[in-house]
């Protein structure tokens, strides 16, 4: 039998009554966080339909407590637990998708997954692996399988999350082996390159904390976590904001082979501002970046070819027209 799609007790409605009873059941909630729960997680007219059937008794969810200001009851569960709901049909198939990316496991420990394979050994997957075809990207993603990279991905886990200073041996792309003591801080995945990324802010010996790095996890040699935890953790998105450059890359996007919406997707990672050019038919666009994610984005330009111009500034022109002569070069050898 095919999964369904829709489900009656899955529905929005559903849903968001539950979120009410689930923080009900925890404290009082007033009518107006009601109303804030509706509109949070519902539809715009939610609040209008759920809210009044609860506050009301129409439906028997809700009793009035004595708390709360004069005129203003709290409102809590007559629900003290609600059941955990049962995954639907579509919602196990899914996960048997999804579960055999092996980009997936990495966040689980082996005993995890083999419950996880066990639970769905009967279930057929919604899609498989092999029915996508990706055109645009890199060929050289990370080791997922490798046992030493899981280890090393979840060891970056387990820092993140308790704050952990580890030493990380690191090979460079200039050949370098570097050992260095860090604060795991965010992993991020790049679509283009298959790859993940640890931004990791370096620590001295004094255990103060100095520059943002990031740092390719397939070029991880080796971690030692030194037991070490920082009470404060670093806030990342201000690191990034000194890290951007002054100067933004300035391009000029033409609406060609849907370049804009193209571009915009590609580009969404980072900080960027656009606008029309007139009635040209073409679009200004401003991308704030990182030093250090510099040739990455020269890269990722160079990859929409004539549909995108790049007009500024001076440093990043000379290093499009350094590439492009340089693939100049090799044509002709060819």
């Amino acid at each position: 039998m095919e999964p369904e799609l829709f489900s009656e007790i899955y529905n929005c409605y559903f849903l968001v009554v539950r979120r009410i009873l689930d923080e009900a059941a925890e404290h009082g909630l007033s009518e107006c966080d009601l109303n804030r729960i509706a509109d949070t997680y519902g539809y715009e007219e939610s609040a209008l339909s759920i809210v009044p059937k609860l506050v009301s008794g129409e439906w028997n969810l809700l009793e009035r407590s004595g708390e709360g200001n004069p005129g203003r009851p709290l409102f809590r569960s007559r629900v003290k637990a609600p059941a955990p709901l049962p995954l639907t049909k579509l919602q196990r198939s899914w996960l048997k998708a999804i579960s055999a990316d092996p980009r997936f496991r990495l966040f689980f420990i082996d005993e995890e997954c083999r419950e996880l394979d066990q639970a769905l050994k009967d279930i057929q997957p919604l899609f498989y692996p092999e029915d996508f075809s990706y055109f645009d990207r890199y060929s050289d993603g990370d080791g997922y399988t490798l046992d030493s990279y899981r280890q090393h991905f979840k060891t970056i886990l387990e820092g993140i999350r308790e704050n952990r200073i580890l030493v990380i041996d690191y090979f460079s792309a200039k050949n370098h082996l570097t050992a260095s003591r860090y604060l795991p801080c965010r992993l991020e995945y790049s679509a283009k390159d298959d790859k993940f990324r640890l931004m990791a802010v370096r620590v001295r010996n004094d255990n103060s904390l100095s520059r943002l790095t990031i740092l390719n996890l397939s070029r991880i040699m080796r971690i030692q976590d030194t037991g070490l935890s920082l009470e404060i953790r670093p806030d990342i998105d201000a690191y990034l904001e000194h890290a951007i450059c002054q100067e933004p890359v300035l391009l000029e996007i033409s609406n060609e082979r849907n370049a804009l919406e193209r571009t915009m997707l590609h580009f969404a990672c980072y900080q960027k501002r656009t606008e029309k050019l007139g009635d040209s038919g073409k679009y200004l666009c401003r991308i704030y970046y990182s030093r250090d994610v510099e040739t990455e984005l020269l890269i990722q330009i160079l990859s929409f070819g004539p549909v995108v111009k790049v007009l500024g500034p001076d440093n990043f022109l000379k290093q499009v027209r350094e590439r492009v002569e340089m693939q100049q070069q090799l044509l002709k050898m060819c």
